[in-house]
C-alpha cells in the first residue's frame, strides 16, 4: 500500500538538538505522532511518502528512516506555524493509494482533502486538537478563526474517516459533534521499548547529576504559554510553602519561548535554589528523567493539549501523573488509579495535588504501577495496526 501523510510539520531528525531548531520549526505532540505512525506503517512492508513544510523557502525530497519526504518552501509563518504554497498542489505528481492528514494546524488537511478529489482516493484525516484562535497574535488568531469556519467543515465533511486521539476529545470538541457517524479512535501512542531501561531511580539521578536526597517532580516538553509552567512553578511555591522543611526539586526539561520568564518567576518567589532548568536532551536521555523522578506534572491550560503523549511517556516509566482535566487527558490519567487530574489553571488544586503525593510514598507507588499496567494498550505497534485496518476497510468500501 501507498501511504500519503500530510502533516504541517514533520521533524528533521537530524536538527532536533540545535538550540534554535523549535524557532524555525515547531516540533510538539503531533509532528511525533506522526513520525512513529509513519516509521511504523513502514515498517509493515508498506510505501510511505510524506508531504510537508520546510524549514527554508526551498523544496526539497529527502529519503530517511525509509520514508520518502517532500518538504516544500516555506512562503509564510504565521505564529509557529510554516505555510506553504507548494503543499497544495505539488503532492499531486505522485500516486499514493490513501492519504491521511494528521491536523493540528491549518491548512495541510485541506491539501489532502484536494488530493483525495482530484485523485480519487480516500481520504483519512487524525484530528489532534482543535486549532485555537485565542492565545496568540492578532494575525494567528484571524487566520485560524477563518479556517475554522469557512474550511475546516468542509475538510470534515469530505474525510471517509476521522480518527479522534480519545472518546472525551469528541464531546469537547467544537467541531466534532456533528461528524460521529464517520469517527472511529485511534489513540496516539509511544515506543514501549524506549523507556524499559536498567537503570533505578537512584543510578537515573547519579547519571543525570540529580540529588539523590531530594524528592524531584518533573516537567517535560515545550515550554510554552498552553502547558501550564507558569502554573506549575506557582503551585510549587505554594508547596514549599506548606511543607517547609520538604527536600524536593523541580526540574523543567524541554525549551521554549517562555523559559526565560520562567527563571524570572523563580527568582521573583525565591526558589532558585529548588528549581532546575535542564533545556532541551537528546530522546535517549528521556526516560532517565522519568525513572529519575517520583512525580510527573502536565499542567495545561487550553484545548492545545488534546492529548498528553507525554503522560503515557511517564506511566511506561512508573510514576504517577498530575495533569489537567482537558480534552482526552481524562481518559488516560484515571483520578485516584495512576494519577491526579485537577481543573486547569487552578494553582491551589495543583499545590494540594502535589502535596498530597508527596506526603504519600505508598500512594506514588500504587499510582505508578497502576500507569505501568495500563500503558502496554497505547504501543505505537498496537496502534499502527489499528490505524491499517482503518485504511483496509476503507479501500475495501
Amino acid at each position: 500500500m501507498k501511504i500519503g501523510y500530510f502533516v504541517g510539520h514533520f521533524p528533521y531528525i537530524n536538527l532536533l538538538h540545535n538550540p534554535d531548531y523549535n524557532k524555525k520549526y515547531a516540533h510538539g505532540g503531533t509532528e511525533i505522532a506522526a513520525h512513529n505512525l509513519a516509521l511504523k506503517m513502514g515498517e509493515r512492508g508498506h510505501e510511505i511518502n510524506v508531504f510537508t513544510t520546510s524549514m527554508k523557502s526551498s523544496d526539497s525530497v529527502e529519503f530517511s528512516e525509509g520514508m520518502h519526504i517532500y518538504r516544500y518552501g516555506t512562503n509564510l509563518k504565521i505564529a509557529s506555524a510554516n505555510l506553504s504554497l507548494n503543499l497544495m498542489y505539488k503532492p499531486l505528481k505522485n500516486d499514493v493509494d490513501i492519504v491521511h492528514a494528521l491536523y493540528n494546524i491549518p491548512y495541510p488537511d485541506l491539501s489532502a482533502s484536494r488530493y483525495s478529489k482530484k485523485k480519487k482516493v480516500p481520504f483519512i484525516i487524525t484530528y489532534q486538537a482543535d486549532a485555537q484562535n485565542t492565545g496568540g497574535n492578532l494575525i494567528r488568531n484571524a487566520a485560524t478563526s477563518i479556517y475554522n469556519r469557512y474550511l475546516l467543515p468542509k475538510v470534515l465533511s469530505s474525510a471517509d474517516i476521522i480518527i479522534a486521539t480519545s472518546p472525551s476529545y469528541i464531546d469537547k470538541s467544537r467541531y466534532l459533534g456533528k461528524y460521529r457517524d464517520k469517527i472511529v479512535v485511534i489513540p496516539n501512542g509511544i515506543n514501549l521499548e524506549n523507556f524499559d531501561i536498567n537503570f533505578s531511580k537512584e543510578e537515573s539521578r547519579i547519571k543525570l547529576e540529580l540529588p539523590l536526597n531530594e524528592e524531584i517532580i518533573l516537567f517535560f516538553g515545550n515550554i510554552v504559554q498552553y502547558k501550564g509552567p507558569d502554573i506549575l512553578l506557582k503551585a510549587f511555591s505554594l508547596v514549599k510553602k506548606g511543607i517547609s522543611n520538604a527536600k524536593v526539586k523541580l526540574v523543567f526539561v524541554g525549551r521554549g519561548d517562555m523559559q526565560e520568564e520562567l527563571k524570572d518567576l523563580a527568582k521573583k518567589l525565591d526558589l532558585e535554589e529548588h528549581v532546575k532548568f535542564v533545556g532541551y536532551i537528546e530522546e535517549d536521555l528521556k526516560p532517565l528523567y522519568f525513572k529519575a523522578a517520583d512525580i510527573f506534572c502536565l499542567p495545561s491550560v487550553t484545548l492545545a493539549e488534546a492529548f498528553g503523549i507525554v503522560n503515557l511517556e511517564a506511566m511506561a516509566c512508573g510514576i504517577p501523573v498530575i495533569s489537567t482535566k482537558l480534552g482526552g487527558i481524562p481518559d488516560i490519567v484515571n483520578h485516584g488509579k495512576n494519577g491526579l487530574i485537577i481543573e486547569p489553571g487552578n494553582i491551589k488544586a495543583l499545590a494540594d495535588a502535589l502535596t498530597y503525593l508527596l506526603e504519600n510514598e505508598d500512594v506514588r507507588k500504587k499510582m505508578g504501577e497502576c500507569g505501568k499496567k495500563m500503558v502496554v494498550n497505547y504501543s505505537w505497534k498496537k496502534i499502527a495496526e489499528k490505524t491499517e485496518k482503518v485504511y483496509q476497510d476503507v479501500l475495501d468500501i
